[in-house]
């Protein structure tokens, strides 16, 4: 039942932002979306905060499941990509308040630990010390939640397979280059 509490939190959320800026909703908002008390909400959340968080931490799962290497990873961001675009007024309502740091720091977790399993893959035989594995999905993290925020920035106008086409093109054998000069 708890994580059928949560989905309906997350999902009147979800219908609250469609309405209103992030910033701008409350947990009386949350609650009177679904019919469900604020002491329900406290039960599952600590805050808006954590129930982003949690609605995110979904998202992020259901695009990036079984993409973690090195041949599927467009897939995966691609998926991402459509993911906020199919929620565009959501994700620009987010990207649009002050919960903005909360997204980017969130986005960065979630990218950087399937950044970092393609990585980990790729050095499997390899003898690269950890922090420079760490660095090189530090570096393409970093890129990739750019190229989403100023996609998010320029209202999506860009085609999410357009924008992977090319990511592609410069990452294409980049991993794997970087690994053997950091090898011992």
């Amino acid at each position: 039942m708890s994580s059928d509490t949560k989905n309906v939190l997350r999902a009147s959320l979800c219908a609250a932002l469609h309405h209103k800026p992030i910033d701008k909703i409350t947990i009386k908002d949350v609650v009177s979306e679904c019919n469900l008390t604020r002491q329900t909400f406290y039960n599952h959340f600590s805050d808006i905060y954590d129930l982003v968080e949690y609605s995110a931490s979904l998202v992020a799962k259901e695009a990036l499941d079984n993409k973690s290497d090195y041949d599927n990873w467009q897939e995966g961001f691609y998926q991402v990509m459509v993911l906020i675009k199919d929620n565009h007024r959501l994700a620009k309502n987010v990207y649009l308040s002050v919960y903005r740091d909360v997204m980017h720091k969130y986005i960065y977790e979630v990218i950087y630990k399937y950044i970092i399993e393609i990585v980990e893959k790729q050095a499997i035989g390899m003898n690269v010390d950890q922090k420079h594995k760490n660095f090189i999905a530090h570096f393409y993290t970093l890129a990739f939640i750019s190229l989403i925020f100023e996609w998010v920035n320029n209202d999506m106008k860009e085609d999410p397979q357009d924008i992977v086409n090319e990511l592609a093109v410069l990452v294409q054998g980049d991993f794997q280059k970087a690994l053997t000069k950091y090898a011992k």
